[in-house]
């Protein structure tokens, strides 16, 4: 944390022994040598805004597109109207903790009692186990779209029993009671006096709290954060892969309907691939982490930068899935383009993109891999 934070600690627990999970504001004191050279804290910061700005933005968009009619109520729509509200909340969380409290032009930087530390104990205390439960929310909805996925093309004759709109919200209801329950220990990790900025720690501290750093932010993180959703995510994806592959052998054989679902199957396995991918770096500095039975990044500097890479990383593919939907989803591109050119939305409902009326389609199976259901 900054100067005026960290004096305020205990002297047997400084401010770089705390946790290292997504949300943390950790800081680099800056050289009284060179008090206005940036700090790699303040350098990243400054790279997050736009791209948490623009990510903001994305959500946003994204929540309107999914809550019309005709696109949330398939299972699809539904689950991406649910990701974009919480991938929403995530940057909303991130915008204070990862960007705002931490560039240096902010009134009052680095002194006690003034709007910056504040607001930068106010983020630690109460902002970032917001933002761990709307993350571990967010990862289960990416576990929740592999399955449906992985049913609606590997499991076509089940897909209409198992993936319904009913099951899918139960399924999500119990994802962010385990996400409320799991992060609610994250409350506890600091205390702080909102009317002097003053944050000490709780349970973060991991020489005071070995059991807590060992049992939670260790076999906890690495099982329920990492190896359960990864191994289902790669599990099911490998063979909707394969599936894909059998499946383009068969293109001619492919109606108009499955043609649509299978470009739903490939935008929702780029958000998939590409979460797996941000995640992976956050993922790798956790085992590290519990090699060296503390936080790396503030015994080594390089570590120090890896972890905001990887913060840098979560950020980005929240803020990424607005552009996945604009090049993949033409119902997504009809919707906003409708809005731009002030037309109805419920237009889409009875017009196709090329303006002629819909027929309707009856929801049926077939012996290629694929269940008729509604594209996004």
């Amino acid at each position: 944390m900054l100067n005026n934070i960290t004096t305020s600690l205990s002297t047997n627990s400084s401010w770089n022994s705390s946790s290292d999970e997504y949300m943390l504001p950790n800081a680099t004191v800056r050289s009284p040598s060179s008090p206005h050279s940036l700090t790699v804290n303040e350098v990243f910061a400054i790279i997050m805004l736009p791209i948490i700005l623009i990510g903001i933005f994305g959500n946003t968009v994204s929540i309107y597109v999914y809550s019309r009619k005709h696109m949330k109520k398939s299972t699809v729509g539904f689950l991406l109207l649910s990701l974009s509200i919480i991938d929403l909340f995530v940057l909303l969380a991130a915008l204070p903790t990862f960007s705002i409290y931490k560039l240096p032009f902010l009134p009052g930087y680095n002194k006690i009692g003034s709007f910056h530390t504040i607001l930068s104990a106010f983020c630690i205390v109460y902002v970032y186990p917001i933002g761990c439960t709307a993350k571990m929310t967010s990862q289960y909805i990416i576990v929740l779209i592999a399955v449906e996925r992985w049913f609606a093309v590997c499991r076509p004759l089940q897909v209409q029993v198992w993936c319904t709109l009913n099951n899918t919200i139960r399924a999500m209801i119990y994802i962010i009671v385990v996400a409320v329950v799991f992060n609610a220990p994250r409350f506890l990790e600091f205390t702080a006096d909102l009317s002097t900025g003053i944050v000490n720690m709780g349970l973060s501290h991991s020489a005071n709290n070995k059991w807590y750093f060992i049992l939670y932010y260790g076999i906890r993180s690495i099982f329920f954060d990492t190896l359960i959703p990864f191994t289902v995510i790669s599990v099911t994806n490998i063979q909707v892969i394969k599936q894909l592959q059998k499946s383009n052998e068969e293109r001619k054989l492919l109606t108009t309907q499955q043609q649509k679902d299978k470009k739903t199957t490939t935008m929702l396995l780029v958000m998939v691939i590409l979460y797996a991918s941000c995640h992976m770096f956050n993922t790798s500095l956790k085992f590290v982490n519990l090699i060296f039975k503390t936080y790396a990044q503030f015994q080594f500097t390089l570590f120090r930068v890896l972890h905001h890479i990887s913060n840098l990383l979560l950020v980005t593919y929240s803020m990424s899935t607005f552009f996945i939907y604009l090049i993949f989803s033409v119902k997504y591109r009809q919707v906003i383009a409708a809005v731009v050119s002030c037309r109805n939305v419920e237009e889409l409902n009875t017009t196709s993109s090329r303006g002629k009326p819909k027929t309707v389609t009856v929801k049926s199976t077939s012996s290629n891999g694929y269940a008729t259901i509604k594209s996004v």
